[in-house]
């Protein structure tokens, strides 16, 4: 008697009696593990079994990427493969959509219509990653994305156009990651829903600030690596926050540490008012990290505003500049201006750390030694934990340790 076929999403084989243990799991469950694995490995799978011929059409996520699941994939090479799998896998709802590609030149408006596609299916995960050999530009016509049901976006390697950021389309995003990419078109960054935001080697414009307008933001980290340091909006519900300005900061001035030397034809002065930038908008976090490279100002322009760090209740200062020639070198946020700024105006402050170093890093490890009762009234007097982190105690170090020490802080090295 001819064997009865089997069910849909049935075993092709008893798993106790040694079969296929993975295909005895329900469909459900094989579309979620084939969504992990990159998409030339997962459509492969339909060779094993005749049961799995039609479940990669099925997966929950699409990962257009190396074997090796990181690596990108050439551009050219894999052009016609995702048109035949997005044509051949129909509209199956998915969860994630990974696309990374490299080469000489990558075809903007094929990725757009790959994006769409997964946008159109009610992606909630989406990620994509350009590195060509020369700029990957947003289209002008390329109109923000739109999507209710988007939750995370990804990117590296675009320029964008002046809108592309407009994200008030895509209510339910809540995790933005840019990496690599450039803004110099850009005059706003907006998102109602967001709550991590992470921008990494940003190249922003040398001639006007791009605004940054994330009300609802509970976790920041911004790093500038050329251009103007873009305006910070208010942030009230702000938990945590990294700000590093490095590189080729425009923010620089060689006859001024606050960005008012009076030369209106200064390219690095502020000549647009005293409104701050970046730290009355991140007063609010908890857990606080600042680093720069010496000669930006932007830091020590904002304090002399005075804003209060008023739930801020750790601190790290992180200054990569380093003394030549035995000149002295104005520090941008480990200076004793500065770090006296900040301590009067952080009322709850439980942890404060400074580092000092360039690309060698630390090797040497002071820890603050005091009590909290005698620390003066303008300290705050939860201070718990000081600490500072050098490679070399050199003048700029011995000068901060002097004027923590008239505060009653004392130091030991530490082995």
């Amino acid at each position: 008697m001819p064997a009865a076929k089997s069910l849909k999403g049935a075993p092709d084989a008893d798993p106790a009696s040694g079969g296929d243990r993975i295909g005895a799991l329900p469909d459900e469950i094989l579309h979620r593990i084939l969504s992990f694995l990159p998409a030339q490995q997962a459509v492969q799978t339909c060779v094993l079994a005749r049961r799995w011929v039609h479940l990669w059409k099925h997966a929950t996520g699409l990962r257009i990427v190396g074997a090796d699941g990181k690596a990108p994939v050439p551009f050219e090479a894999t052009r016609e493969f995702v048109d035949i799998l997005l044509l051949l896998r129909g509209g199956s709802p998915l969860e994630r959509f990974e696309l990374r590609v490299a080469g000489a030149a990558v075809d903007v408006r094929r990725l757009r219509i790959w994006v769409r596609y997964a946008l159109q299916y009610e992606v909630q995960e989406l990620r994509l990653s350009i590195d060509g050999r020369t700029p990957t530009w947003v289209l002008p016509e390329d109109p923000p994305l739109a999507s209710r049901n988007l939750t995370c976006l990804e990117l590296h390697g675009l320029v964008f156009n002046h809108e592309f950021l407009d994200l008030s389309r895509c209510p339910a995003l809540q995790h933005l990651k840019i990496e690599n990419c450039s803004f110099i078109r850009v005059e706003r960054i907006s998102s109602k829903s967001l709550k991590r935001l992470i921008i990494r080697q940003g190249r922003f414009s040398h001639s006007s600030r791009t605004q940054i307008h994330v009300p609802n933001l509970a976790s920041l980290e911004l790093k500038v690596s050329n251009g103007r340091t873009p305006v910070l909006e208010n942030m009230p519900l702000l938990v945590l926050a990294i700000v590093g300005i490095f590189e080729k900061c425009a923010d620089c001035c060689s006859h001024s540490d606050y960005g008012d030397c009076g030369n209106e034809s200064c390219r690095g002065c502020i000549q647009d008012g005293k409104s701050p930038v970046l730290l009355s908008s991140i007063s609010k976090a908890k857990t606080l990290v600042l680093a720069a490279c010496t000669k930006t100002f932007i830091y020590r322009r904002d304090l002399k505003l005075c804003p209060t760090f008023s739930r801020l209740k750790s601190l790290i200062l992180h200054d990569f500049g380093v003394v030549q020639d035995n000149k002295s070198l104005v520090l941008c946020v480990t200076g004793v201006q500065s770090l006296a700024c900040i301590l009067e105006h952080s009322p709850v402050l439980e942890k404060l750390c400074l580092i000092f170093c360039k690309l060698n890093g630390v090797n040497m490890e002071i820890k603050g030694m005091f009590s909290p009762k005698e620390l003066p009234p303008t300290i705050s007097t939860h201070l718990k934990r000081v600490q500072v982190r050098c490679a070399v105690v050199d003048e700029r170090v011995a000068e901060v340790l002097k004027f923590l020490n008239k505060l009653n802080i004392n130091f030991s090295f530490l082995e």
